[in-house]
């Protein structure tokens, strides 16, 4: 994933935060700020505990936003994706991604974020394949403004043009939905 993807991702995350957000967002800094009061109160008797806890305090300010968002994208905004074709076209140097997005949350959705990402296929195992997913051979980020239904699907078709791989890969897509 670039940097540009990221920073869609991101700026498109902040666009469109929910009331759920807030609230976790507040839980999260409330719980900060207590942790950091403890510090402070046990830093009289022991200093030692209490500089533990202001480390903990701040890996648990870094950490826990990753882990809101992915459980509110897993509870609050479920859109499963799924590749229906990748196919090579014999002529060009262009491939076609298709796929479907469904909403499986409970409220509708008025914007989705879609990254389309194609990988090498190899049978590579341990760091090897974790180092191959973080460099994909092509990406593509596309927003679709678009109405799409509780319970329901739609289309989405990527197309890369330039692409010279002539090895074996794969797609993946990945949806963020509003």
């Amino acid at each position: 994933m670039n940097v540009n993807t990221l920073k869609l991702s991101l700026l498109t995350y902040i666009k469109h935060l929910s009331l759920y957000d807030y609230l976790a967002f507040t839980w999260l800094i409330l719980t900060f700020l207590v942790l950091i009061v403890l510090a402070i109160l046990i830093a009289k008797r022991s200093s030692v505990l209490s500089l533990l806890l202001v480390i903990f305090s701040l890996l648990f300010l870094v950490v826990a936003p990753m882990f809101i968002k992915l459980k509110l994208a897993d509870s609050y905004r479920k859109a499963t994706t799924e590749v229906t074709l990748v196919k090579r076209l014999t002529f060009s140097d262009s491939l076609i991604v298709e796929g479907i997005i469904t909403n499986e949350s409970k409220k509708d959705f008025s914007l989705c974020l879609v990254q389309t990402s194609v990988f090498r296929d190899t049978n590579a195992t341990g760091i090897k394949a974790i180092v191959q997913t973080l460099k994909p051979l092509v990406n593509r980020s596309i927003l679709l403004e678009q109405e799409l239904q509780k319970e329901n699907s739609m289309d989405f078709r990527s197309v890369f043009e330039n692409f010279v791989y002539t090895g074996d890969f794969n797609a993946t897509l990945k949806a963020e939905c509003y």
